[in-house]
């Protein structure tokens, strides 16, 4: 008995799903979310949680490296499948299933990436050959050796060191550029936004999209379904998975032009009752107003298509303004609250 195989088996029932969007794609993205709650299969936080990567989509050359680099740190056993229309999102979930049930495949997958790290190290010839600390190994670009500790500036493995700054109040303080997206839970499709800190004190920010002059923007057939879809990622990620569920039940049953008056006043009214969100969004800045403000405003304009259809708001161009002076732990908060339009991304703020 090959009870590898039996453990894949059983896994491929119900794996986990990393969902990337592509820009302009959102059509494959509802019909993924939307097969993914009928199978009961979760969505996953990040690439370890995953065992299913799902490019919603045919991303650009931008998005493309990004999905390449977020493959190689799914762990196996893995699928990897790319929807480019909605029709074909049930077929290409099967397909991950069996690849992922497949003793043989998972092993040929596995193997290859095994022998080419050991190929690597091989190559690296080990520490000993150095000549330098372990510390000193990925420094690609290191910009001098005279202060280890401040004002390096440069990168490691891609990611920009810590530099010093003035902050607000003439202090001189480290600021450390942290880049946000565009692989995230209930994140806009392709949005990268690069925050500078000083603490965790957003300084400075500016948006962008990847690949955006490769997508078709998305015509939502209904405001409110647009609204409901925005609402359900700001309560997913303020840890609310229940009211997002039910968010998106009803986002698919307006696409669908179900009447959904009822369900929506029966949501509003919940979120508007929750002493817990109002706790945990309370006093958040966004600019001149506030996350609370900006959620009061998503729910009023879910409202308001019910009764005018025409109606629609978003703040996207503002993005950079309104992350300025904020914490960081509240940073996807107030993208959520937003829910930026791609078409409308680019302001940056200094």
């Amino acid at each position: 008995m090959d009870l590898t195989a039996l453990l894949l088996r059983i896994a491929a029932r119900r794996p986990h799903v990393l969902v990337v969007a592509v820009p302009g794609a959102t059509g494959v993205r509802l019909a993924l979310e939307a097969a993914l709650a009928r199978r009961g299969w979760p969505v996953a936080t990040g690439p370890a949680d995953a065992d299913v990567l799902a490019v919603a989509g045919s991303p650009g050359p931008e998005l493309a490296a990004v999905v390449s680099a977020v493959w190689e740190q799914v762990p196996a056993p893995r699928a990897r499948i790319e929807v480019r229309e909605p029709p074909e999102v049930d077929q290409r979930l099967d397909a991950a299933a069996a690849l992922l049930a497949d003793a043989g495949h998972q092993r040929t997958d596995v193997v290859p990436e095994a022998r080419r790290d050991a190929g690597a190290h091989a190559g690296h010839g080990g520490e000993a050959e150095h000549g330098a600390p372990p510390e000193h190994a990925g420094h690609v670009d290191h910009g001098g050796h005279h202060d280890h500790h401040h004002g390096h500036g440069g990168t490691v493995a891609g990611l920009p060191m810590a530099e010093l700054g003035p902050d607000r109040d003439g202090l001189t303080l480290d600021r450390l550029h942290v880049p946000l997206g565009p692989v995230l839970p209930d994140w806009p499709a392709g949005l990268v936004v690069r925050v500078t800190l000083q603490g965790d004190v957003i300084q400075e920010a500016s948006a962008d999209v990847l690949d955006a002059g490769h997508a078709v923007p998305f015509e939502w057939p209904s405001s409110a379904a647009r609204e409901l879809d925005g609402l359900a990622r700001f309560l997913g990620v303020a840890g609310w998975p229940s009211a997002a569920g039910q968010a998106r039940r009803l986002r698919d049953a307006a696409l669908s032009g179900d009447r959904i008056e009822t369900g929506a006043a029966v949501l509003l009214r919940r979120i508007r009752r929750s002493r817990t969100l109002r706790w945990l969004i309370r006093g958040i800045p966004a600019g001149p107003t506030d996350v609370a403000a900006l959620l009061e405003e998503r729910l009023a304009a879910i409202e308001a298509p019910l009764r005018e259809p025409q109606h629609g708001h978003h703040a996207a161009e503002r993005l950079g303004e309104l992350l300025v002076g904020a914490e960081l732990a509240a940073a996807r908060l107030i993208v959520a609250a937003v829910d930026p339009d791609a078409r409308h991304v680019g302001a940056g703020h200094g």
